[in-house]
């Protein structure tokens, strides 16, 4: 049989991908933590990704507020605006400050596999919520529907973050 004609070609694999596998083709040079030289760097690549794209949102959320302010400054949805721009700006702190990229937490105490397993899927739900956040900047959300995504990044970065703890500190 030849491969030439209208024979179907069916894919190599039918399996859904994994979380770690997505993640890998969302953030370009992430190795999945599976090197422990590497764990800050890949570490790094994910909140650098996410940061990005929390700064892309919080750009076009500002341009958002100023057509609205110029239009009616007296606008209720200006503080909507303020109270949504006001938290976005936490959690970027937070997820770019976040102390494992520079310091060498991991070599005083053991990161489990389980951990780094849940730590891919935190990255995961990160990454997906800051898109999602992304994307209803883009759509012109309301700024509650975005501040209520925001909320839950927050909550992923904090659960994330407890991961990269010695387990005595993780309450």
């Amino acid at each position: 049989m030849s491969s030439q004609g209208n024979e179907p070609t069916t894919p190599i694999s039918e399996s859904p991908l994994t979380p770690l596998e997505k993640l890998q083709l969302m953030v370009p040079g992430f190795r999945g933590y599976k090197v422990k030289d590497l764990i800050r760097q890949d570490d790094f690549l994910v909140r650098k990704a996410v940061t990005q794209l929390l700064e892309e949102a919080r750009g076009i959320i500002e341009a958002n507020e100023a057509t609205i302010a110029q239009s009616n400054p007296f606008d209720p949805a200006i503080q909507q605006y303020e109270a949504l721009l006001s938290e976005l700006r936490k959690l970027i702190s937070e997820v770019f400050n976040a102390p494992l990229g520079d310091s060498g937490m991991h070599d005083r105490f053991k990161v489990y596999p389980e951990d780094l397993e849940r730590l891919v899927e935190y990255d995961f739900k990160l990454i997906t919520t800051a898109k999602n956040i992304l994307d209803l900047a883009k759509s012109g959300a309301s700024p509650l529907n975005i501040l209520n995504m925001v909320r839950e990044a927050r909550s992923y970065a904090y659960e994330r973050q407890k991961l990269l703890m010695p387990e005595k500190l993780r309450t």
